[in-house]
């Protein structure tokens, strides 16, 4: 009996043991989506529409042509660089404005990592990551262009955060303001005279 009760107790210990710390590991590596794009998927349904017509553009062209041989040469060079603008430059334009928008972000709590989803040209996901001293803000925004991480523009809607703090620090609303005075045409006399009370008339 006392060996029965000692193997029941062993097992109950064992019950008790704790968790291994992988488990912990793993839900601290845990990252939280901080933002969400309302345009990734209008983005990918253009992308897919501008990518499906060209290639069967590119299919189509042995048919083109020869349809174009039999019209004037100013006609059908004028029909042909219509019908290739749409099927070679319409999707690398697509991508040049589409591939800086920023369809998630997630943050790690642990590492403070930051990561940024974007689309390639055939829409695989291409991730940033990244940590606040990465980032730059350019003075003048350019199109499309909110910030900057390791050079590469981003753009991102400010509204779309789960958390404005994610904003404030992103944009380094956190850091203090550098004033600077610029003074032309003022030497070291004319600030002397400036300081010299003036006499009336």
């Amino acid at each position: 009996m006392e060996k029965g009760n000692r193997q029941t107790q062993s097992s109950e210990s064992d019950d008790i043991k704790p968790k291994p710390e992988r488990e912990t590991d793993n839900q601290n590596s845990d990252t939280n989506v901080i933002y969400v794009g309302t345009l990734a998927r209008y983005v990918r349904i253009v992308k897919v529409f501008s990518l499906s017509t060209s290639v069967a553009g590119i299919c189509l062209q042995p048919f083109i042509y020869k349809k174009l041989s039999a019209l004037p040469v100013m006609l059908a060079v004028a029909v042909g660089g219509f019908a290739s603008f749409f099927i070679y430059l319409t999707p690398v334009l697509l991508h040049l404005v589409s591939k800086r928008y920023v369809t998630e972000m997630t943050l790690n709590p642990v590492s403070r990592e930051y990561t940024a989803t974007t689309y390639t040209f055939f829409l695989r996901k291409k991730i940033h990551r990244f940590t606040v001293d990465d980032v730059t803000v350019p003075n003048v925004p350019g199109l499309f262009t909110s910030i900057r991480v390791h050079g590469v523009p981003l753009f991102i809607d400010r509204d779309l955060f789960t958390d404005h703090r994610h904003f404030i620090e992103l944009f380094k609303y956190t850091d203090p303001l550098e004033w600077e005075i610029v003074s032309e045409g003022l030497t070291s006399e004319n600030d002397t005279d400036l300081d010299k009370p003036t006499k009336k008339r």
